[in-house]
């Protein structure tokens, strides 16, 4: 897969650092004389879609993904602008450039202070691998289907005057002491999928969703999960272990569409999402490793529809 990731943070850098130093307590959250810094990163991610029948046998299950691999990028802190990309490494990917075409695009979009922050997110997948359950074939290629996802993750920090989110995720400030904070997650959001022919291969379509042949399925969904995150301290801050963990509910709006008719639908969805980071946060460097796994699903008639996505990386930046 010929995978693109642009993600592009536009602030002023110094403006935020400093509002949200003075809105905090100095004997436990700290900034760095160097502002601007390079982070090299490496890692992998995973993504499934999948459509299980409620009441049907598991070997009815389908479940949808992009060609996942490995990746190679970079983060470029400057005062004005913060700049991301990041390239797949090769031969890392389920299937080679010769077995498939099917291609994905992502955009992100970042912004943090201390008690609010929110990450918007776009996505677009140009084809997809199909897997069904008790197949011989490992993946088949679905070039029919397209996908978009869009949304944005809200966080509310409620300790926000003593934890830094900053601190614990991107490295750009300093947690002097361990302290913990309840966060609140709110995710508005829009999927839709659509296929040519069926989402569901026809053969199975009878044990999803409603029964016929869906060539379109739209969500717009509302999920509130709140959470905790606590960062543990050591050495005034230089080394540092982040758990968190989310957990909520929330409702969708479902339409699903067949060659000639449209069906409307409300029910509710769940969700959980638990990250961890740990690493050295120094002056004039920073390193750290992060796993971060996030499930959600809904209910579509006589199908769970499912979305997951795990994702592990290793970081290296330099201040300067």
């Amino acid at each position: 897969m010929k995978k693109i990731h642009i993600f592009i943070t536009v602030f002023v850098l110094h403006n935020l650092i400093t509002n949200v130093f003075a809105q905090t307590d100095t004997a436990y959250i700290g900034t760095f004389e160097k502002k601007k810094y390079i982070q090299l990163y490496t890692g992998g991610f995973s993504r499934k879609i999948s459509f299980t029948p409620i009441k049907e046998n598991k070997e009815h299950q389908i479940s949808l993904s992009p060609n996942s691999s490995a990746f190679l990028g970079f983060i470029l802190g400057l005062k004005k602008i913060t700049l991301y990309g990041d390239i797949t490494i090769p031969q890392t990917a389920k299937l080679s450039r010769k077995e498939t075409n099917i291609r994905a695009f992502s955009f992100f979009l970042s912004h943090f202070k201390n008690k609010w922050g929110g990450t918007g997110f776009l996505s677009y997948n140009k084809g997809l691998l199909m897997r069904e359950e008790n197949s011989m074939m490992m993946y088949s290629n679905r070039n029919d289907l397209r996908k978009i996802t869009a949304g944005v993750h809200i966080y509310h920090i409620f300790n926000g005057k003593k934890f830094s989110y900053i601190a614990a995720n991107s490295q750009q400030m300093l947690q002097k002491k361990s302290v913990g904070s309840f966060i609140l997650m709110l995710t508005p959001s829009y999927k839709i999928i659509n296929s040519s022919e069926s989402i569901i291969p026809i053969q199975k379509s009878k044990y999803h969703l409603t029964g016929n042949t869906i060539s379109k399925l739209q969500l717009i969904s509302f999920q509130f999960k709140p959470g905790y995150a606590h960062n543990f301290i050591w050495n005034n801050g230089f080394y540092f272990f982040t758990p968190s963990f989310y957990m909520g509910t929330g409702g969708d709006v479902q339409q699903l569409a067949t060659s000639d008719n449209k069906e409307l639908t409300t029910n509710m969805n769940i969700g959980y999402r638990a990250k961890f980071i740990t690493g050295i946060n120094k002056p004039n460097f920073f390193a750290t490793l992060e796993w971060l796994y996030d499930h959600s699903q809904s209910y579509i008639y006589k199908t769970i529809y499912k979305n997951t996505y795990n994702e592990y990386s290793i970081n290296l930046g330099f201040r300067f």
